[in-house]
Order: structure tokens, then C-alpha cells, then sequence
């Protein structure tokens, strides 16, 4: 039985629980551990159904330590591969779990209420998310760009990783931004796992 790949994660910050999550276990090497469920090893298409279950899995563990999430569908052969692949990147992956460690994700969209064509577009649009998003940057530690306005290519989605203990702060500023800028609108969604933060080297 081949092993779908959901993410890794620091093994003691599970313990008796590791377990806990349905249809999962755990490969461990060392102190690092791979979040792993059954699969049959072929190309696992990201599905609705599967996308939902993967988002579930990581967040169960996501609220117990630090997770990297990995790509929706990412197979594994057999056990023994996954423990070279932990082993392989050790380092790279126990650093990449302390820098999000107590760490969570805000995605931020900023938009304008009317038509849809509408919507996303406009020098004036881009010009205040551009200056919202940038004192949105001061509180987070660091962000990336998620989506752009179509002309100005300006950042309008950003997500933003920000320290857990200030998510209320963060939630607040945005808050104040929808309130200086009120012909616009703030989506602010999470707390999330460190999606947008995480690239995986899994080779072939």
C-alpha cells in the first residue's frame, strides 16, 4: 500500500495524539514526522472530495504544532520512501517548521462592490490596496502576493504570515483599513496553515 503525503511536522508536538486524526499516521525520523494515509500509488487528482479531506487533516494537525503542508496528491511508493525523503531534507524541513512554528496565515482580498467586470479593475483600486496592504506588511512577518489588479498589475490578495498571538491586532487593522477606505471592501479569511509559504523539493 502506497502512502498519500499531507504534510510534516514536528513529532512531539503530537505525542498520545498522533494517532488521532483519522485514516493517518505517522512516519517519524528523528524528531521530524510525516503526516501520511493510505493511497494506492497512482496520480491522485485534486478532487473536491480529496482537497476537503486534505484541508481537514492538515488543520487537525495545524492546531497541535507546526505543519508543512504538502501538495494535494503527492504519492509516496512505500514507507521506506518517505523515511529518505525525511532524511534527505532534514534540515531544510526541521528549519522551515521552526520559522512557522506559533506562526498562522491571513489571506487578505481587497475589492470593489458593483459589477463583476468591475470588481478587480482600476488605477484608483490598485493605488489603495497598494497602500493598505503595505501597513498590513508592518504587523506580518513576511507576506506574498496571491492576486493582481488586471491594468496596474498592483497587489490586490496578499497573504500575510504573522505571529498567532497578534492575529486579533491584524484582524483589527484590517478592520481599519475598510474603515478609511469605505467605497472599498476587506476580505480577510484564516487563521491558516503556512499554505502559501511552503515549497516542497519531492523530485520524481
Amino acid at each position: 500500500m502506497a502512502l498519500n503525503l499531507y504534510g510534516v511536522t514536528f513529532n512531539e508536538a503530537h505525542g498520545i495524539h498522533a494517532e488521532a486524526v483519522d485514516g493517518t499516521s505517522l512516519v517519524v525520523v528523528r524528531d521530524l514526522a510525516a503526516i501520511v494515509g493510505e493511497s494506492e500509488y497512482t496520480v491522485l487528482e485534486p478532487t473536491a472530495e480529496r482537497v476537503e479531506t486534505y484541508t481537514d487533516v492538515v488543520s487537525a494537525f495545524a492546531r497541535r504544532g507546526p505543519v508543512l503542508p504538502a501538495p494535494v496528491g503527492v504519492v509516496f511508493k512505500q514507507r521506506d520512501s518517505v523515511q529518505r525523503w525525511l532524511e534527505l531534507h532534514y534540515v531544510a524541513l526541521s528549519d522551515a517548521l521552526s520559522f512557522v512554528d506559533n506562526r498562522v496565515v491571513a489571506r487578505v482580498h481587497v475589492w470593489r462592490p458593483g459589477v463583476p467586470e468591475d470588481r478587480e479593475a482600476g488605477s484608483d483600486l490598485a493605488a489603495a490596496a497598494a497602500e493598505s496592504l503595505r501597513v498590513l506588511r508592518r504587523t506580518a512577518v513576511t507576506t506574498v502576493p496571491l492576486r493582481l489588479e488586471k491594468i496596474t498589475g498592483i497587489v490586490l490578495s496578499a497573504a500575510f504570515l504573522i505571529e498567532q498571538d497578534l492575529w486579533k491586532e491584524f484582524a483589527s487593522e484590517v478592520e481599519e483599513q475598510g474603515r478609511r477606505t469605505p467605497n472599498l471592501r476587506f476580505e480577510l479569511t484564516g487563521p491558516w496553515p503556512p499554505y502559501d509559504f511552503v515549497q516542497m523539493q519531492l523530485g520524481t
